[in-house]
């Protein structure tokens, strides 16, 4: 049977971080911290207007304040080349700043960095690491980049079955043709039967449990 290819991950992010930078302003009516944030409020008011370097200003002092959206988009303009020029070293950075403030999109795409090495060298220890954290926030883009290091082994002990119950749980979440969760399982190689029917089992649990990696893990150390 021929296989199909998996999809790069670093595909899945770049679609991401347009998406995100195109609806900064969305954040503007959901955060309070936004809404305290007067540089951060200039910076969508200039990005909207087109005014790139002068968006990258405002959202670079609201980032030394300490502003998590604003530090995911100096990272975003860093790693983009919007605004500034491009400097995926920096962009890693600033992701990572705001990563350990609970940012869920600098998470993914701080993991997608390290597990491609760009701006840093490959570690997928740490991509698993911040893929675990950003999964956790229930993106089914995170679910499945997460899935794919189990079923390649990579930065943790290869454990297909784990990997394919995490693709499962994201092509159910998003059945769009932008996530490749589906394709990536027809990818995979090796599985039997028994392991799908075992993955299907485990990715029941993983979608009804409030933390999904309590169940991951616990099958992981069964």
């Amino acid at each position: 049977m021929k296989h199909k290819k998996m999809e790069p991950f670093r595909f899945k992010m770049f679609a991401l971080s347009l998406c995100l930078i195109a609806t900064m302003a969305f954040s503007v009516e959901t955060s309070a911290q936004a809404k305290e944030n007067p540089n951060f409020q200039a910076g969508i008011a200039a990005y909207q207007a087109n005014n790139l370097p002068l968006a990258y200003k405002e959202f670079l002092t609201a980032a030394k304040e300490g502003h998590a959206d604003s530090q995911f988009n100096v990272a975003l303009m860093y790693e983009q080349g919007i605004g500034v020029a491009k400097d995926e070293k920096e962009a890693v950075v600033w992701y990572g700043i705001s990563a350990s403030q609970g940012n869920a999109a600098a998470q993914f795409n701080l993991g997608v960095l390290y597990e491609n090495g760009r701006g840093t060298v490959i570690d997928f220890a740490k991509a698993n690491e911040w893929y675990r954290k950003a999964s956790m926030q229930g993106d089914p883009l995170k679910i499945g980049n997460l899935g794919m290091l189990y079923v390649r082994g990579q930065g943790v002990k290869e454990n297909k079955v784990a990997g394919v119950a995490l693709l499962l749980v994201s092509a159910t979440m998003d059945p769009s043709p932008q996530n490749h969760a589906k394709q990536n399982i027809s990818a995979t190689r090796g599985l039997t039967t028994e392991m799908i029917a075992e993955a299907q089992a485990l990715a029941q649990e993983i979608s009804t449990a409030k933390n999904l990696l309590v169940p991951l893990d616990k099958y992981l150390t069964e």
